[in-house]
């Protein structure tokens, strides 16, 4: 999943990063829009479809059967209870720098856990791989 945002991070810096991507709620849209995108037909009823937003969980649903479709399962967000910001936070931390990101980097940058941050840092190397 990281390979879709690395080309847009290289060219931005932190204000950028933070004017495009504001909340949880703008990652999510992005996520969706990279994955599947507006026309993405739909796997149940096999019409291309607007989907929309459902506020009471991470989905979108389809205009025509309602079927709903998790950007986040098959990701490395995937049952994770950190917020999707500070992944993309950390996922252009990588793509902006020369030497990579350590663990304890990611922890002082992201106000989470070492043992988040060394999770997170995993994920990320083994999917820029």
């Amino acid at each position: 999943m990281c390979i879709y945002y690395i080309e847009f991070m290289k060219q931005t810096n932190v204000r950028q990063f933070f004017k495009q991507f504001p909340s949880d709620e703008a990652c999510l849209e992005h996520l969706f829009n990279v994955r599947f995108g507006q026309g993405h037909t739909c796997p149940k009823c096999d019409r291309e479809a607007k989907w929309y937003r459902l506020k009471s969980e991470q989905a979108f649903s389809c205009q025509w059967c309602g079927h709903h479709v998790h950007p986040m399962v098959g990701s490395i967000f995937e049952k994770s209870r950190t917020p999707l910001q500070l992944w993309f936070y950390a996922i252009f931390l990588f793509t902006t720098s020369r030497h990579g990101v350590s663990g304890k980097e990611l922890q002082r940058q992201l106000g989470v856990t070492y043992k988040t941050a060394h999770r997170m840092g995993t994920l990320i190397r083994k999917h820029m791989a």
